[in-house]
């Protein structure tokens, strides 16, 4: 026990003996020089970590060999790979350093024009149209809204505050469901056109006026989502394609079959097949599903089977 009691004391003696430190600087000409600085812990005596991290800021501050400035691309010198045959490494290790910062530069300059897919040079045939399956639109009532009055009310609502906050009412003509909140928020889903579904949310509105709130307005409307399917009529090898575009594409076979595909602009998600069913998410306004169709068909050609 003393043997080792002792150890440690000499350990520890050690420990708090001078620390020599390293401190590169770069001279004029671009020469790195190291100095060496004698710094000891025990003349901290009990101050914290941060203090003898300050402590040591100093010392390194303090230094009177450094007085030029450190370019960044100097200290990585002594870290390039050096040839095998003859040439300066550091001025190829800054030749490689600027093509990759050109490149960076490349596809910042492309993400902010707004060129996520490059501009397609097929168009896509007059029979391929997307379909619209599923709308998604909103409005305010501007009025706070009794769901438990308005449960007892309505003939086709559902409400279970253990399971979820909000209400439901579901129509048939023209068939949609409403998702109505306390604070007089609407979500409307359904039907095939735009027309239709703003006439489903027009009725909600008067049902809710009809179950003693009639202050209840019909305002904001907007559309917040369009789900179409397009049939491009050829399959498609999903595993090139997931290949070739792996920043824009998720593809796991052995989870799901379908390839994800997803785009800034515009700012969509394609879930593609290999059957060459193409289905398209995230767009407000059926424009703006026809140019993602007309992106997305090219790429889709390129790997036809």
């Amino acid at each position: 026990m003393k043997t080792q009691s002792s150890a440690n004391t000499e350990q520890l003696e050690e420990l708090r003996s001078d620390v020599r430190v390293l401190v590169p600087r770069v001279q004029a000409g671009g020469r790195i020089e190291t100095h060496s600085l004698i710094w000891n812990p025990s003349s901290l005596g009990e101050m914290e970590d941060d203090l003898g991290i300050d402590a040591l800021c100093a010392l390194i501050d303090a230094d009177p060999g450094g007085g030029s400035q450190s370019r960044g691309d100097d200290l990585f010198d002594p870290f390039a790979p050096k040839e095998v045959i003859g040439g300066a490494s550091s001025s190829n290790a800054r030749q490689v350093v600027a093509r990759k910062s050109d490149a960076v530069a490349t596809c910042e300059t492309m993400e902010h024009l707004g060129h996520d897919l490059p501009e397609p040079a097929l168009a896509v045939p007059p029979d391929i149209v997307p379909i619209p399956f599923n709308l998604q639109a909103a409005f305010h009532l501007k009025c706070e809204v009794d769901l438990k009055k308005l449960a007892f009310g309505l003939r086709h609502a559902e409400y279970n505050p253990r399971k979820h906050t909000s209400l439901t009412v579901r129509l048939f003509e023209p068939r949609a469901t409403a998702l109505v909140r306390r604070c007089g928020f609407v979500i409307v889903t359904g039907t095939h056109s735009e027309d239709s579904l703003k006439r489903s949310a027009k009725k909600v509105a008067r049902l809710v006026q009809k179950c003693d709130h009639e202050e209840a307005k019909f305002a904001e409307f907007k559309m917040t989502g369009i789900l179409c399917k397009v049939d491009l009529r050829f399959p498609m090898r999903l595993d090139e394609l997931a290949s070739k575009w792996r920043r824009h594409a998720v593809y796991e076979p052995e989870t799901y079959c379908g390839c994800v595909f997803r785009t800034r602009h515009p700012k969509c998600t394609y879930l593609l097949t290999a059957g060459g069913f193409v289905i398209i998410s995230g767009c407000r306004k059926m424009e703006t599903v026809k140019e993602a169709l007309r992106r997305i068909y090219p790429v889709c050609h390129e790997f036809q089977m």
